[in-house]
């Protein structure tokens, strides 16, 4: 190792000497004068409070942002409702003061503190003041109706001829729709038969409204009525429940479960093996609410899971069946009016005496759903209770029912039933009985025969690749009719084939067998054969369909049936209906038909044929753009005509519905505002959406100076309504929204130049505007 350079030694001995010397006078300088004592402070004044904004920290995060805490003398008020807000739950010792605050000091299992350097309130609750949170399913909100105005005409046609007679019989409903509901008129059209006139159905106006989920009708309707009464047609008034206006509302129990996490964790609800849903939980406790997909008896596994990896499950039976409504719901209708006689018949005729019915069904828990029943007029006077009960809430189902009825005759009803079905098999029983004096409104004036015994007992089994049914059936009427029917069936389905056999015997119609085969040959063909014995008479029937495409086009079906009777028909598939053109024979007599089908409809001034709209549709308006195609529900579901215009025929009331246009065939000069619109339509309503396309005017011209020479590139051009353009290579500027005759002007070396544009068309071909000595100051 070489030497150290002399320099570097001098230069370390001056600092060690400089080091001593300064410690040296400050020892000196220690002996000769102590230290001074420093003066003991002044007492601090008690803090003022004050006001902060701060985060609130529950389980190390900032579950509220930016709240406003009073901080007092050993006091930390903060609002009862952001506490709430957050899952805290107070004791009722926990009074707010007249500011809504509470003091954290004074609520016992709540330890709190302030972190001044976050600006952070941190809070620690008990698990007991926890307030259980609740995850999966909820109450959707009501959803916003688009109810736009227009006029629909549904038809059916049914042509016929047959040795020389010929028939015309057309269906057709009209119906008005718009803000104030929808108003109705049905009916039916017969020609070229003995009886040639049109019968009035059904006339009446309808209003739903999906907030309070009722609707109103005037006019003409079915009654509403239980699983144990009998409806009627009437005219009047009714005022129902309707859980239709919210198809995402779930009306039976949701099974639920319960438990609590010390930690962040994730809950996962296994449903049969098969995973339903997953949510993440905050700790504390929490109830899990969720439409298992299911019906029937199950096994649930709630499965949860800390962020360290562990698990807890938790295995819980359930039952899920239709004849319960969930616990607090209410399902009702109120009926008044006259019976409805002879419909579809002439004459049209109503009753002569003012009847009235009252059904209602409310939850009383999810295990047990209250019924009650009511019916009024005429003399008549019926009353009767009900209710569904699943014992246990997975043993099953039992409904019961006793209805009593006066007037001119006095009787009584009573029914008991039990269903349990599960993944794999189940069965339903239940009989009913009344008196023979006993009376309801569909048994008045001439009405209906009435059940005095009616039993019932049915079951079914899967089996691999299809199920067996059998089923039980006796019924006997007050008219003398007694029917008794056994049945046993068989289906399997593997792949394209399917096969079904059924047994069955019946008192008055006998005993035989069913069999039937088929195959599908693709999406759009199908071959069937069946054949049946049935008290020594054989059948045999062979067909084959190839239907025709959905997005419109040709198909045709043939079927025989013992050789001697059969029928060949071609079927049309089109935008404005469709149509089925054929011939037949039977009992050695030809003929030859025609059916179709379709609708009219018109909106905002425009008319159009369409396929039967059989709920909802939506006109759609592409700013008179035509051939565009349009997307329901991300599937093209047709293009615009020569004027912009498409009907969409398949659209469902009470849902949301996405409609969107494709913008890549946009024509270059156009802009889309938005390429897509949700639109929630009233059922049997029709919503007018309107995509805004913008046609856009621009133009690129050529500016050059008053030397003739390019304008510089980057030169700042100020149009006339203030906006600026920037001028391009070549003195080319283009320019988003043309207008004619519009002034430019810019500015060069102290000097302004303007420019008046041409016209549009002129424009086009990039003309070259030159800042002459006329137009120059």
């Amino acid at each position: 190792m070489g030497r150290r350079p002399r320099s570097c030694s001098l230069r370390r001995d001056r600092l060690t000497l400089a080091l001593a010397a300064v410690l040296a006078t400050s020892a000196q300088g220690a002996a000769a004068e102590p230290p001074a004592i420093p003066a003991a402070p002044a007492p601090a004044a008690a803090p003022a409070s004050q006001m902060l904004f701060l985060d609130l920290v529950l389980d190390h995060r900032v579950v509220r942002p930016l709240v406003e805490v009073l901080l007092e003398p050993g006091r930390t008020r903060v609002p009862a409702d952001d506490l709430r807000a957050i899952g805290i739950r107070l004791p009722d010792a926990a009074v707010p003061d007249a500011d809504g605050r509470v003091a954290l000091e004074t609520i016992d299992g709540l330890a709190s503190h302030y972190d001044a350097a976050l600006q952070q309130l941190v809070l620690e609750p008990a698990a007991s003041m926890r307030i259980a949170s609740q995850l999966g399913y909820r109450m959707p909100p009501a959803l916003h109706v688009d109810r736009d105005a227009g006029l629909v005409l549904d038809w059916d046609l049914y042509g016929r001829s047959v040795s020389n007679q010929r028939s015309l019989a057309v269906g057709t409903q009209l119906r008005w729709f718009g803000r104030f509901g929808t108003l109705e008129a049905s009916g039916t059209s017969r020609a070229g038969v003995r009886d040639e006139a049109y019968s009035r159905l059904d006339t009446r106006w309808t209003y739903s409204d999906p907030e309070r989920l009722w609707t109103w009708t005037v006019g003409d309707f079915v009654s509403g009525a239980l699983a144990w009464s009998r409806p009627v047609r009437m005219g009047g008034v009714q005022w129902r429940r309707d859980f239709g206006v919210r198809p995402d509302f779930v009306v039976f129990p949701v099974p639920r479960f319960s438990s609590s996490a010390a930690v962040p964790s994730s809950v996962e609800l296994y449903v049969n093996g098969l995973r339903q849903s997953k949510v993440d939980v905050d700790p504390g406790p929490f109830v899990l609410s969720e439409f298992p997909r299911v019906l029937g008896a199950s096994e649930a596994l709630v499965v949860v899971t800390d962020e360290l990896g562990r698990k807890v499950q938790t295995s819980v039976p359930l039952y899920v069946d239709y004849e319960r409504l969930a616990a607090g719901l209410t399902d009702f209708s109120v009926d008044a009016g006259l019976l409805r006689l002879r419909y579809g018949d002439r004459p049209d005729l109503y009753g002569q005496r003012p009847v009235a019915s009252a059904s209602v069904r409310h939850g009383l828990s999810d295990s047990v759903t209250l019924e009650a029943h009511g019916e009024a007029g005429g003399g008549l006077a019926l009353g009767g209770l009900g209710l569904a009960w699943s014992p246990g809430g997975h043993y099953g189902v039992v409904t019961a029912s006793l209805a009593q009825s006066s007037g001119p005759s006095r009787g009584h009803q009573h029914l008991l039933g039990y269903q349990y079905f599960t993944q794999h098999a189940g069965f339903d029983m239940a009989t009913q009985r009344a008196t023979p004096g006993y009376r309801d409104l569909a048994s008045a004036e001439g009405g209906g025969a009435l059940l005095l015994a009616q039993d019932r007992v049915s079951g079914w089994v899967t089996v691999p690749h299809g199920g067996i049914t059998a089923a039980w059936l006796r019924y006997r009427d007050n008219q003398g009719l007694d029917s008794r029917s056994l049945s046993v069936g068989l289906t399997q389905n593997a792949g394209a084939f399917s096969f079904a056999a059924n047994l069955f015997q019946d008192n008055r119609a006998g005993r035989g067998i069913a069999l039937s085969i088929g195959y599908s040959f693709g999406d759009r063909d199908f071959a069937s054969a069946s054949a049946s014995h049935r008290d020594g008479r054989d059948e045999v029937a062979v067909a084959y369909r190839h239907s025709a495409p959905y997005s419109g086009g040709w198909g045709w079906d043939v079927q025989t049936r013992d050789l001697d009777a059969g029928q060949a028909a071609l079927r049309y598939r089109g935008k404005g209906g469709e149509w089925m053109f054929g011939g037949d024979r039977a009992g050695g007599v030809n003929g030859l038909f025609v059916q179709g089908t379709g609708s009219l409809a018109t909106m905002d001034g425009r008319y159009f044929a369409s396929r039967r709209i059989s709920d909802a549709f939506a006109v759609v308006s592409a700013g008179g753009l035509a051939g565009v195609p349009v997307l329901f529900e991300n599937r093209v579901t047709g293009i615009t005509d020569k004027h912009g215009f498409l009907l969409v025929p398949d659209l469902r009331g009470w849902q949301r519905n996405r409609l969107a246009i494709d913008p890549d065939v946009l024509p270059p000069d156009t802009a889309l505002l938005s390429p897509e619109r949700v639109v929630t339509p009233a059922d049997h309503g029709g919503v007018h959406a309107v995509f805004a396309v913008e046609q856009l005017r621009s133009a690129t011209l050529r500016l050059h100076e008053a030397d003739g020479t390019a304008v510089e590139a980057g030169t700042r051009v100020e149009r006339a309504d203030g906006a600026t353009a920037i001028v391009g290579f070549d003195g080319e500027l283009w320019l988003e929204h043309f207008r004619d005759g519009e002034t430019l002007a810019w500015g060069r070396a102290g000097r302004r130049c303007t420019i008046v544009t041409p016209t549009y068309a002129a424009a086009a071909a990039g003309p070259v505007l030159t800042c002459t000595p006329g137009n120059t100051p």
